[in-house]
């Protein structure tokens, strides 16, 4: 294997590492806010619906940008291409959650600003 190949590979798994962390820690969040536990049940209830509800959406997308690296990643660390399958299926997960855990405004948003997301990956690869 090349030097450049070994280095991609490497690069490669050092960002899958990053991205598994990411996604672990936006979907505590997720869970802690959905859970509303004491504490931050509290706080949550102290800055207000509007804030909740954007730090939702936002915890939501990232998690969701962090899904598409990891897995996209992962397929051309094996060699294969990932393609718009993982992203639909991650789209669906992700709209699922915010629809069951917040309600049907959130996401309709959160779908919204994947479907952004994606628009804009399939911009830069171009």
């Amino acid at each position: 294997m090349s030097k450049d190949r070994s280095r991609d590979r490497q690069f490669m798994r050092r960002s899958m590492i990053i991205s598994t962390a990411a996604i672990a820690f936006f979907s505590i969040l997720m869970a802690l806010m959905i859970s509303r536990l004491d504490p931050i049940g509290v706080f949550l209830d102290f800055i207000g619906p509007v804030v909740t509800g954007v730090i939702a959406i936002l915890l939501l997308v990232l998690a969701f940008i962090g899904l598409v690296v990891l897995f996209g990643n992962l397929r051309e660390y094996y060699g294969e291409t990932a393609g718009w399958f993982e992203l639909i299926i991650f789209l669906i997960i992700v709209i699922v959650i915010a629809f069951i855990g917040f309600s049907w405004l959130h996401a309709l948003l959160t779908g919204l600003l994947c479907i952004g997301v994606i628009y804009y990956l399939h911009q830069a690869q171009d």
